[in-house]
């Protein structure tokens, strides 16, 4: 059994909140805590008790998310545009 430490924990409850905002389009909030979720990311990195397995697919989660984010910013570029 894997113990996540809770530099990854907090990575990943992170990640969820800003999925929720994302779909949610609240635009103010998600730049606020798109820079607390860089800190996070630094912190799950650098933690001596990380797991590299785990610590790896959660960053595989935070890449996808930011391509959603990519995506959920275009679209509404768009109906800006319109």
């Amino acid at each position: 059994m894997v113990i996540i430490p809770e530099s990854q924990m907090v990575l990943m409850r992170k990640r969820r909140e800003l999925n929720n905002l994302i779909k949610e389009h609240k635009w103010d909030d998600i730049l606020c805590i798109e820079r607390q979720l860089y800190e996070d990311i630094t912190a799950a990195v650098q933690d001596p008790q990380r797991s590299p397995k785990e610590l790896l697919v959660e960053l595989g989660g935070v890449i996808r998310l930011y391509k959603e984010l990519s995506a959920a910013c275009h679209s509404y570029g768009k109906s800006l545009a319109e």
